[in-house]
């Protein structure tokens, strides 16, 4: 991905706009490879730990709104958007990075997809016994195509006014082994696990790793996906 990255701008002495940052973990990437970094935050917890986190390193963290939060500078080499894009109002957010992003600059937007429905995987299908019992609202068919991969969608809301484009997508597909132990700690970090009630929770995250436990050797191997959608700013694009 961050060879992608690369053709789109990511080098020494980049200025780059990340989105969402969270608590950095692409963050660290950027300035790594030599890029100064306005991170726009809208948590305040998550912005203190992307200071500290990131603290010595080429890194403003600014705290906000995206779509209304007041930005040092404009003219952007590239701007990126890990896993955090459909929080955001698509036509304001697209018009907003339109203003901030130099013309030849570059949009790069991404996620990565657990559990990759092309390369379905059997253990995979116990787990949705879980979500029946533990969160039904959350219960999918494990084929059915999610969000991030559904590419007209995601390239019509990033290709919005003419303002980037054309849409580039990038398929990347990528496989993570689990214990017991790895998989319940992934499955804690998801948010709709996170809100269940301490007692839901327990039981759910002990169920996820009885299923793993159960698998020949007692380790699985997910598929993921990482899809990455990037588009140059078109010369023509708008200021707000």
């Amino acid at each position: 991905m961050y060879e992608v990255l690369a053709q789109c701008g990511l080098r020494a002495g980049a200025r780059m706009l990340e989105v969402g940052p969270g608590t950095g973990q692409v963050t660290g990437r950027l300035t790594a490879a030599g890029a100064s970094v306005v991170a726009v935050e809208l948590g305040v917890g998550l912005a203190a730990r992307l200071r500290d986190n990131l603290a010595g390193q080429d890194v403003t963290v600014v705290e906000g709104d995206f779509c209304e939060v007041e930005l040092p500078g404009r003219d952007f080499d590239l701007a990126v958007c890990a896993t955090a894009f459909h929080w955001l109002d698509a036509e304001r957010a697209v018009r907003r990075l339109a203003a901030l992003v130099r013309a030849g600059g570059w949009l790069a937007v991404w996620w990565t997809v657990f559990g990759d429905p092309h390369r379905p995987m059997a253990w995979r299908a116990e787990l949705q016994h879980l979500y029946h019992r533990w969160m039904p609202a959350e219960s999918r068919d494990p084929t059915e195509v999610p969000a991030p991969m559904r590419v007209a969608e995601r390239t019509a809301e990033l290709a919005w006014g003419g303002l980037f484009g054309p849409v580039r997508v990038e398929v990347i597909r990528w496989d993570h082994p689990m214990t017991p132990a790895a998989a319940r700690g992934l499955w804690a970090t998801f948010p709709n696990v996170r809100e269940l009630d301490a007692v839901r929770r327990q039981a759910f995250l002990d169920g996820v790793a009885e299923v793993v436990a159960g698998q020949p050797g007692g380790v699985v191997v997910d598929h993921y996906a990482t899809v990455l959608y990037t588009a140059e700013r078109r010369a023509a694009a708008v200021r707000v």
